[in-house]
């Protein structure tokens, strides 16, 4: 089995040879080019720029989602550990009456894209 030798950094050459009292290598660093829309696409799609977010459809839809007396006095805050929705419920009375029809709210987030990867509400005071 042929084993290739390990190659050190630049730097790290630079100090061998500094302490083997040898010159050290100043030459240009030679790299790779890379094509920019190559990068630019890795890019959008790792941080999915351009893309509809669940969080993002249930802003656009919490009238429907809650319901247009509701929606009002409460917001969805965030998505905690991809399937718990956050919801920021203005006053108790309508906590109390989200808590009540969360299986509903529950249903009607099943119907948007992703949405059924929610299966928790969690109702905080703000």
């Amino acid at each position: 089995m042929v084993n290739k030798p390990y190659k050190f950094s630049r730097q790290a050459q630079n100090l061998i040879a500094n302490l083997r009292g040898i010159p050290e290598n100043y030459s240009p660093i030679v790299r790779e080019t890379v094509d920019m829309g190559s990068v630019f696409d890795k890019i959008l799609t790792r941080y999915k720029i351009g893309i509809d977010s669940l969080e993002d459809q249930i802003r656009e839809k919490w009238t429907k989602i809650v319901g247009l007396g509701n929606a009002g006095h409460c917001n969805p805050v965030r998505i905690e550990r991809e399937h718990t929705l956050v919801i920021l419920v203005s006053n108790p009375v309508i906590r109390q009456e989200l808590q009540f029809n969360q299986a509903i709210i529950l249903k009607n987030l099943k119907s948007l894209k992703y949405g059924n990867q929610i299966r928790y509400l969690v109702f905080r005071s703000g």
